[in-house]
């Protein structure tokens, strides 16, 4: 049995319609009446429909109980923590969660310690997770000599649904990351970088603006594969969301400002890396229109990696135990992926004149 809490939302949907070949599947959310729809309209009624509320322990404890895997698709994580988690491992069942962190357990990744024995795969979505996965995969393409430069852009125009809100409005505190910062040198260095404002970049449909944040993963990829310096951008395209982010600070502020930046325009989203070094620069774009599609893919394909006893017991961060060549075989039928040596590297630290100014 697979249970996946949170399983007609936006990211748990998508990832129970992944999933539903598997013998046994069980969708389980707040609402049980949409549980029981999503389940007969989407599954062909193939599945176990349960109302549970990650909050309540009782009911959580029952919702594992007799799970083999339990994906997390609840949000927003930063409420959530590691409550799903130790009632999955209570339950004796593997866990995957699709956002998630380490900082909210109390075991080291890569242990048992806190798992019951059980395995963890934690940030197994687009961001924490392809955001890890794919500068591995670069960096598996590509010499690691000295003096590599990562630098990744990542955003585009999409809803906002409220538990994403909700972990946007987390990214400023310190234990997720840095704003302004970037990588150098082995170390974190902060207030490194600015944002900058209606530039056009790479497969990105019009001008946008580029806001540094380097995230615990970011950083920790980072340092793992040794990079001389990274640079990681979220980007924007308007400016209602950084609005009602600075202002109001409401989860539900944010989700209207997001549908309205949304209205009678066509969603995209696109994850940009590029790898530079003494011979040359590799670029990874992946662009789809649905980021949601996006972390349940992943999130589904840890799922099944787990069942065939591909991550061993302990807690792992999903880009450090996934193949990410094969995550991201599995991500055709939602993404366009390229990979390019004739896109020239792009770098907004360096001075941008105007035409005409001196």
């Amino acid at each position: 049995m697979i249970g996946v809490l949170g399983g007609y939302g936006a990211v748990g949907g998508t990832a129970a319609r992944l999933l539903a070949g598997h013998p046994g599947l069980r969708v389980g959310g707040r609402d049980g009446a949409a549980a029981r729809r999503f389940v007969d309209a989407e599954l062909g009624g193939h599945g176990e429909a349960w109302q549970v509320d990650a909050l309540d322990a009782a009911e959580l404890a029952r919702f594992c109980a007799g799970c083999r895997v339990v994906v997390n698709c609840a949000g927003p994580s930063y409420l959530l923590r590691d409550r799903v988690a130790r009632a999955a491992f209570a339950a004796g069942a593997d866990y995957v969660d699709a956002a998630g962190d380490a900082t909210a357990f109390d075991g080291p990744t890569g242990t048992g310690t806190g798992t019951h024995g059980r395995t963890a795969v934690l940030s197994a979505g687009m961001l924490p997770g392809l955001t890890g996965l794919v500068p591995r995969h670069l960096a598996a393409l590509t010499s690691l000599d000295a003096g590599l430069r990562l630098d990744v852009y990542t955003g585009g125009l999409d809803r906002l649904t409220p538990a994403a809100a909700g972990d946007f409005l987390l990214a400023g505190q310190e234990e997720q990351g840095a704003a302004l910062a970037a990588w150098r040198d082995g170390a974190r260095v902060a207030r490194a970088l600015t944002p900058v404002h209606n530039i056009q970049l790479p497969y990105f449909p019009g001008p946008v603006t580029a806001y540094p944040y380097l995230s615990a993963e970011a950083e920790r990829v980072a340092r793992e594969l040794g990079l001389a310096e990274a640079r990681w951008y979220n980007v924007i395209t308007g400016d209602g969301v950084l609005a009602a982010a600075s202002t109001a600070g409401q989860a539900a502020d944010l989700t209207r400002a997001a549908e309205l930046e949304l209205a009678g325009r066509t969603p995209y989203y696109v994850l940009l890396f590029q790898l530079s070094g003494p011979h040359g620069t590799r670029t990874l774009a992946l662009r789809t229109r649905d980021s949601y599609a996006l972390t349940a893919a992943v999130a589904a394909h840890a799922a099944r990696a787990v069942l065939r006893g591909e991550v061993p017991a302990g807690l792992h961060h999903a880009d450090a135990v996934l193949d990410p060549a094969r995550v991201l075989a599995d991500l055709e039928p939602v993404a366009k992926i390229e990979i390019t040596e004739a896109v020239a590297p792009i770098d907004l630290v360096a001075p941008v004149f105007e035409e005409g100014a001196l």
